[in-house]
């Protein structure tokens, strides 16, 4: 016959290895809950740290462009620039053709002159 005590026992031991099995299903859900608030966590940081480096890249593309902008008026402004100064050489070089013939002319005259002297 089954004794009381006995009967106790077999609770006892029943009744371990069934807290024992919640107490692991237990903890093993907790951890994977641990787990993925951990990822989770990471997924917030990268996406935080990737807000960031777009609104960086953003606003660094907007000063690339500006400066493109000004960049482009320095060139014309230069190009005009170039364009008035060679308009410039070749009046310089129109007159200083014309100063030559003109002091070829006087040196004749004096040539001339100094003949008749």
């Amino acid at each position: 016959m089954i004794t009381e005590t006995q009967i106790l026992d077999v609770v006892n031991v029943v009744t371990t290895g069934v807290a024992g099995v919640v107490g692991w299903v237990v903890g093993r859900r907790k951890q994977k809950n641990d787990f993925l608030s951990e990822l989770q966590n990471s997924i917030d940081l990268l996406a935080e740290k990737n807000k960031q480096q777009m609104e960086e890249i953003l606003s660094l593309r907007d000063r690339v462009i500006r400066l493109q902008d000004e960049n482009s008026v320095t060139r014309k402004q230069q190009t005009e620039e170039i364009v008035k100064l060679n308009m410039e050489v070749v009046k310089l070089r129109d007159e200083n053709f014309l100063l030559r013939k003109e002091v070829e002319a006087l040196n004749e005259k004096l040539q001339n002159v100094g003949t008749i002297l």
